[in-house]
């Protein structure tokens, strides 16, 4: 009785564990550190926020919505940039599941044919880690610190200027 006491004990502190581990609060204004995060890219595909942001390139940042006028309007903008500087520069661009859902990502990006780096916030964790309170939602990110919040609207020249300093 008391082993099947302690498993069940053990498993909770796992489960409860788990759950944890997927809240986390960032200090956007105070350009805080980042804490590591799991992103999830459009095949379901894992990775650790800390591998991108923490791999001696600094990243671009952006948490969007597909139905967003100003992300639309952006998107292009951000696929110059990266085409022009992907060797240089870590672009991560995270939708958001506010009043959409994956399918509907999948289809914008190939519809639009987008190839940097596009992960999907399934549960919320990330727009909510951020304090996300409007679309499009834009960093610059330098060795898992936040440098600056890039104002609207971004466009190549201002990405290319703000990635320059």
């Amino acid at each position: 009785m008391k082993k099947i006491i302690l498993i069940i004990s053990l498993l909770l502190l796992f489960v409860v564990s788990c759950g944890a581990s997927k809240v986390f609060s960032v200090d956007v204004e105070g350009k805080g550190e980042i804490p590591n995060f799991e992103l999830k890219d459009l095949n379901g595909k894992k990775t650790e926020s800390k591998k991108i942001f923490q791999n001696g390139k600094k990243t671009l940042f952006i948490i969007a919505a597909e139905w967003c006028p100003h992300c639309k309007q952006e998107m292009p903008e951000v696929q110059k940039f990266y085409d022009a500087n992907k060797d240089k520069v870590n672009v991560v661009v995270v939708y958001s599941n506010a009043q959409s859902n994956l399918g509907k990502v999948q289809r914008y990006v190939k519809d639009n044919g987008y190839t940097f780096p596009i992960y999907y916030d399934e549960e919320g964790y990330i727009t909510s880690g951020f304090g996300l309170d409007a679309f499009p939602f834009n960093l610059k990110i330098n060795n898992n610190k936040i440098e600056e919040k890039l104002e609207l609207p971004i466009d190549l020249e201002s990405l290319t200027a703000a990635f320059a300093k």
